[in-house]
């Protein structure tokens, strides 16, 4: 039976919290496993007593058998006591909750007569109080308050609800101390746990891994919603995400957690590094167009200036070569026009090239920064390597780059669409499930084993 959520005007939370029902199913589960326990341990030893056991692992085996029998034993007065030890836990429980409950509902009746009280026009309040007294004055000195009983009983009546609220928080607490040392007293006894059984109890008792596992959850889907404006802080979602999966490895490796978790946040991590492979590959891509197209455009240019000063460069090889009633300082002279000539050239094809590489990033429309999901970092670089694609249609490499920076704009896109409908899944599922979808979690919670 689900626990009231609001307990006003008596307390801010339920100071009773528990599921009796739930601690009852752990009672049934644990005396099965008792009964189990014990049936084992009886047939170990029967095993170990049997005479018909011949050779030499025959004593060995026998050896193992009891002691193997006498943990078996243990383990069961174990399950025996802590199982009694519940079971009262879980009448008192419920006990402690009946009075709460009763009492928050007479709390909530008192209140609505004190503010529909409050709430009435002072005319109303006074009642019979504004009657004259038959001496020229008037009835009610002591205020409405003292002279409305339904009022006072009201008051009354709320105190008396605070009180046994109080007190059945208080026996609740008294209760609670006195079966955890029960429990305790249970439990310590000559079969020692491992530092793995420690290890699992000392997870299950860290209440705040579950809560802080949810606050890294929140903030890694606050993180990645803002990468898609700012993408170097992508990282932090990415390790955010990661801080998580490790919570929920450690819960569910002991028995605290649900695998489906571990599972949901392996599957986070694969599609942020999808996205994060995608996301360099692309940015490789937009350098390697920036690269071709500076090449090309050097090509172009040397071969524009070499085209229009070939005269000159023709005229100087041939004027720089002997013969010719020519004399020695004009064959230098047009040696020199020649060279000068194609250095020009070759300076002009890099002028070219470094304003290809040194070209601003295109600025992207709104229509294009939706069409990449609003990450305008990824459109630009997208419409640089389009833009030069476009420039230089001959050029295969600039082609080849665009359609491969396409394919990596899909799986980035992808990735950050497949993540954030998990997310999205996974923190409404509830909501949309009435509770079925923890309650499939709680089906996959499996320890990864145990041993004395």
């Amino acid at each position: 039976m689900a626990r009231p959520k609001d307990w006003q005007p008596l307390r801010e939370s339920d100071p009773v919290p528990g599921d009796p029902e739930g601690v009852r199913g752990q009672v049934k589960h644990m005396k099965k496993i008792a009964e189990y326990l014990r049936t084992q341990a009886a047939a170990l030893t029967a095993m170990a007593d049997a005479d018909n056991l011949k050779g030499q692992y025959a004593e060995k085996l026998a050896e193992d058998a009891r002691g193997l029998g006498r943990k078996l034993d243990e383990a069961e007065d174990r399950y025996r006591e802590v199982k009694n030890h519940l079971s009262g836990w879980a009448e008192d429980l419920e006990g402690f909750q009946k009075r709460a409950d009763k009492a928050l509902d007479d709390a909530k009746e008192a209140q609505r007569i004190i503010d529909a009280h409050e709430n009435k026009p002072d005319s109303e309040k006074k009642g019979k109080d504004g009657e004259k007294d038959g001496k020229g004055g008037e009835k009610g000195d002591k205020g409405s308050d003292a002279e409305d009983p339904a009022l006072k009983n009201a008051k009354d009546d709320l105190e008396d609800a605070r009180g046994r609220l109080n007190s059945a928080a208080g026996d609740y607490d008294e209760r609670a101390g006195h079966y955890a040392g029960k429990i305790r007293k249970s439990i310590d006894d000559d079969m020692k746990d491992s530092w793995w059984n420690d290890l699992k109890a000392a997870i299950g008792d860290a209440d705040w891994l579950s809560k802080l596992a949810d606050v890294l959850s929140w903030a890694a889907t606050i993180v990645g919603f803002a990468a898609m404006l700012f993408p170097a802080i992508g990282i932090i979602a990415v390790i955010l995400t990661a801080a998580v999966f490790l919570i929920h490895l450690a819960q569910a490796s002991t028995g605290n957690g649900s695998w489906f978790d571990v599972v949901m946040d392996i599957g986070a991590l694969k599609l942020a590094r999808n996205g994060m492979k995608a996301a360099k590959a692309i940015k490789a891509l937009q350098n390697s167009s920036r690269k071709a197209a500076a090449g090309v455009a050097d090509d172009a240019a040397k071969a524009g200036g070499q085209r229009a000063r070939q005269n000159t460069i023709d005229n100087a090889k041939k004027n720089s070569r002997k013969g010719g009633g020519r004399s020695g300082g004009d064959r230098a002279k047009a040696r020199a026009r020649g060279i000068k000539a194609q250095q020009k050239a070759s300076a002009e094809g890099k002028k070219a090239g470094k304003e290809v590489r040194d070209a601003e990033m295109p600025q992207i429309t709104a229509s294009e920064k939706a069409g990449v999901l609003g990450d305008a970092k990824l459109g630009s670089q997208m419409k640089d390597i389009k833009k030069w694609r476009d420039t230089y249609p001959d050029n295969t490499q600039l082609a080849d780059n665009a359609r491969a920076a396409e394919r990596q704009k899909d799986v980035l896109l992808g990735s950050w669409g497949a993540s954030t409908a998990l997310d999205t899944g996974d923190k409404s599922g509830d909501m949309v499930s009435d509770g079925e979808y923890s309650r499939m979690k709680d089906r996959m919670t499996q320890p990864v084993g145990s041993r004395w």
